[in-house]
């Protein structure tokens, strides 16, 4: 759990705005994400690749979380079997699981609705929702509606948004 700065409140790891005062609990970064040839790619997530992360002995699903790669902040995605990657706008019905919305996304060029992660037991799967700006996974583009598989550490480009994948599998 994490503590609202401003009202004390208890959140979940990777909540965005506090559900009591709206306070944000993430802080963002003024520096822009940075265009990479996708020669370097490969070489970049072997370098940048994190460590598995510790956590309780799973009986189900998956640690999962999500680096930003322009602020280095992570999104924590715990509990389920599917996220969906987006941003929330103005009068809009559905949320993404993970809302990127406050890591300029819109001005990243992605969509409301733009993929989503799927966790089986021994895959996770990468799914673009036939975003308008495409999904590339290690600078490789990938089909609309087509799972993908991805691995830890992988570069997951959702517009011009880069986003690294932090996970462990249950054992």
């Amino acid at each position: 759990m994490i503590e609202c700065p401003v009202c004390k409140h208890q959140e979940f790891v990777g909540t965005l705005y506090c559900s009591e005062c709206g306070a944000r609990l993430v802080s963002v970064s003024p520096f822009p994400t940075v265009s990479i040839s996708r020669d370097d790619i490969s070489e970049e997530a072997m370098v940048t690749k994190p460590t598995v992360p510790e956590g309780p002995e799973l009986t189900s699903g998956a640690l999962i979380g999500l680096r930003v790669l322009s602020s280095g902040d992570v999104i924590s995605l715990l509990g389920r079997d599917n996220y969906t990657l987006g941003r929330s706008g103005k009068s809009q019905a559905i949320v993404p699981d993970a809302d990127l919305a406050a890591f300029d996304a819109y001005d990243e060029g992605v969509s409301r609705l733009h993929a989503e992660i799927r966790v089986q037991p021994d895959i996770i799967y990468l799914v673009d929702l036939d975003s308008a700006n495409g999904t590339l996974l290690n600078g490789n583009h990938i089909n609309p509606q087509e799972p993908t598989p991805i691995r830890h550490g992988d570069i997951i480009q959702l517009g011009r948004m880069r986003l690294q994948l932090i996970s462990r599998l249950r054992k």
